[in-house]
């Protein structure tokens, strides 16, 4: 592992030597490259629909708007590019009820539920102001979004062989953070 020295190791405060690792080992982490062969019987191509009671609901816009504006007030107002109350529109799959992949060799597209659709192709590409990185790591598929103060990770989990889909979404904004999981079964 590398190990980051600061002006602190002469201080000795290990706590925050130790969150500094850490963060310093997430960061790696995140530019780490994607592995863009689809995995032996990763297929989501299908019709899904949202299990309620398993899923986080969707996220509160009023609710983040509200408080982004107390911010504002006490002159810590996010950039409007950061705000998290497009969370929404920037990640569908937070309010889908259901949706409907078609898979290929090299990208898939998603229609959630009959208005928004999203084309995904493996590796990196740049898309409506957003660096997208796509492909599997541990089995897993993930999604990472980056535009300027927003970054966003979503992880596509098959479950109960391919029945379940379980989409794991953190997003990091200047105004909030948003962690959701959201449940689909497929049709």
């Amino acid at each position: 592992m590398i190990r980051v020295q600061t002006r602190l190791d002469k201080v000795g405060n290990a706590p925050l030597r130790g969150c500094l690792a850490v963060a310093f080992t997430l960061g790696v982490a995140a530019c780490t490259a994607l592995n863009t062969n689809i995995p032996a019987g990763f297929d989501l191509a299908g019709n899904w629909v949202v299990d309620e009671l398993a899923s986080d609901p969707p996220p509160d816009l009023k609710a983040i708007r509200l408080r982004e504006d107390r911010r504002a007030v006490r002159d810590r107002r996010p950039k409007a590019q950061g705000s998290a109350a497009f969370v929404v529109q920037d990640f569908p799959v937070l309010a889908a009820t259901s949706l409907h992949i078609e898979q290929s060799g090299d990208s898939m597209g998603i229609r959630y539920g009959e208005t928004i659709y999203r084309d995904i192709s493996w590796g990196e590409r740049e898309r409506d102001f957003w660096t997208v990185q796509t492909g599997w790591e541990e089995g897993v598929l993930a999604v990472r979004s980056k535009r300027g103060g927003v970054s966003g990770r979503e992880t596509f989990t098959l479950e109960d062989g391919g029945k379940r889909l379980r989409v794991n979404v953190e997003v990091r904004t200047d105004g909030e953070n948003i962690d959701s999981v959201r449940v689909f079964h497929r049709r």
